[in-house]
């Protein structure tokens, strides 16, 4: 044991200055690792992977779920598939944009503070011109035949399926498209009621 231990040092000291040199590197590594910044954390969020159209609802391969770097994201954002496909989108998005709570119809993401939204159903002229985002003014016959305005610079939020009989969002009547309108509190019962007689015409702004 005594010889092996004396070879050991007669090593130690013949090659000192290569274990200095290696342990020096060592010192060098772990400080550059200790101090080297981390990458930045990444969160999953939804993307869409094609240009959409607002109003159309979302299919599932319109959008994917990407890890983008958290501090170059909006306050909130949609993180799965399902919360947003199969709802129409309020907006149209460009390809590889950050799909956001309002992007989709919701019901906590439909109106601004203070305003309401109405479907209602548009005259069948309508049909193809009315785009989410679209301000409207809104027309409707009275009781005695005569046209009149009902509501101004309402905000298409969406544009509905008027052929989809089990959304419970589509009124009775569904000649032409409807459409989900925002609207003041003030106007809501005079358009619903104007609604509720038959379709509305309407005036793009």
């Amino acid at each position: 044991m005594k010889a092996f231990l004396a070879r050991v040092k007669r090593l130690v000291r013949a090659r000192r200055r290569v274990i200095a040199a290696l342990l020096a590197g060592l010192a060098v590594w772990a400080g550059l690792t200790a101090v080297r910044p981390s990458g930045p954390a990444t969160v999953s969020v939804l993307v869409s992977q094609r240009p959409l159209l607002g109003g159309h609802p979302v299919a599932a391969d319109d959008v994917g779920v990407r890890e983008l770097p958290a501090d170059a994201l909006p306050a909130e954002y949609l993180h799965e598939p399902g919360q947003a496909v199969g709802r129409p989108l309020t907006v149209s998005l460009p390809s590889n944009a950050v799909l956001v709570p309002t992007s989709v119809v919701t019901r906590d993401s439909l109106a601004a503070p203070g305003l309401v939204v109405l479907p209602v159903t548009l005259a069948s002229t309508g049909a193809g011109l009315i785009e989410v985002g679209d301000r409207i003014d809104l027309l409707a016959a009275d009781s005695e035949g005569e046209a009149g305005q009902v509501a101004t610079g309402a905000r298409v939020v969406a544009v509905l399926n008027s052929t989809d009989e089990s959304s419970p969002l589509s009124p009775v009547q569904s000649s032409g498209p409807v459409v989900l309108v925002e609207l003041r509190p003030d106007a809501l019962a005079r358009v619903a009621a104007a609604a509720a007689r038959g379709p509305l015409g309407f005036g793009l702004r």
